[in-house]
């Protein structure tokens, strides 16, 4: 028998359940589960349907990733209206946000996830605006922390503050980031822009050591070495590395 969990939000932030969906494609596959993608008047509707013995496993699944959009794309929303600061580059700037977002990252996730596992169906956006006020009380008191001038030595010191004691590893090849477990990362693809997707998502990742094998972006390469200096490991040609997942 068949069931079914429906995830709303906006349609102007359709793109969040687009995450959503390409996140658990694999496992849908692996589960036998279908997603569809529809807009109802200005709703966008992704609607999974899956065998009836799934539904806890799906829901848990399905609250974990919103968790995420929550913890990261919401957050980031707020940070990008809240935060205005001097002495950086617009880049910098992205980089300073994803930072941040990365400092409290598991526990704004796992806050959200406690909320999320009380439905059985999903409105993103209602979830964020009714049920996480002390979340959003908390990113604001986070805000008043930032000084109006941020200089790239200030962010420079902060982010290798935030690398202390970290000791887990992500590998980069070319323009992807994997886990310790070679599952490709995307959590980046939230923040949207063409900047830095590499530094961002290492950022995102809360990793300390990163494994990079590879070409990767000017830019990239630059801001990964001033942050992580003698944190990276140079590795051999993926090509020859039956590890990589593409």
């Amino acid at each position: 028998m068949n069931d079914q969990i429906t995830i709303t939000e906006s349609v102007s932030s359709e793109g969040n359940l687009l995450y959503v969906q390409s996140a658990m494609s694999e496992f849908c596959e692996c589960a036998g589960c279908t997603t569809r993608l529809k807009r109802v008047n200005d709703r966008a509707v992704l609607t999974v349907t899956f065998s009836d013995c799934y539904r806890e496993i799906i829901r848990t699944e399905i609250a974990d990733k919103i968790a995420e959009i929550i913890a990261i794309k919401y957050k980031y929303d707020f940070f990008k209206q809240e935060i205005s600061v001097s002495g950086l580059k617009s880049v910098e700037k992205e980089i300073l946000l994803t930072s941040l977002i990365a400092a409290d990252l598991e526990d704004d996730k796992k806050y959200s996830y406690s909320h999320l596992m009380t439905f059985n169906d999903f409105a993103i956006d209602g979830v964020y605006n009714f049920r996480l006020k002390p979340l959003k009380k908390k990113w604001q008191d986070v805000t008043t922390y930032i000084p109006n001038c941020f200089l790239e030595e200030q962010l420079k010191e902060f982010i290798k503050f935030l690398l202390e004691n970290k000791s887990k590893r992500v590998y980069v090849d070319g323009g992807r980031v994997y886990d310790s477990h070679f599952r490709r990362l995307k959590r980046s693809s939230l923040l949207g822009g063409e900047q830095v997707q590499i530094v961002r998502e290492v950022l995102l990742s809360n990793c300390g050591v990163i494994e990079l094998c590879g070409e990767i972006p000017k830019d990239d390469e630059k801001y990964l070495k001033e942050y992580y200096t003698d944190k990276i490991i140079f590795s051999i040609s993926s090509q020859t590395n039956p590890k990589y997942l593409h």
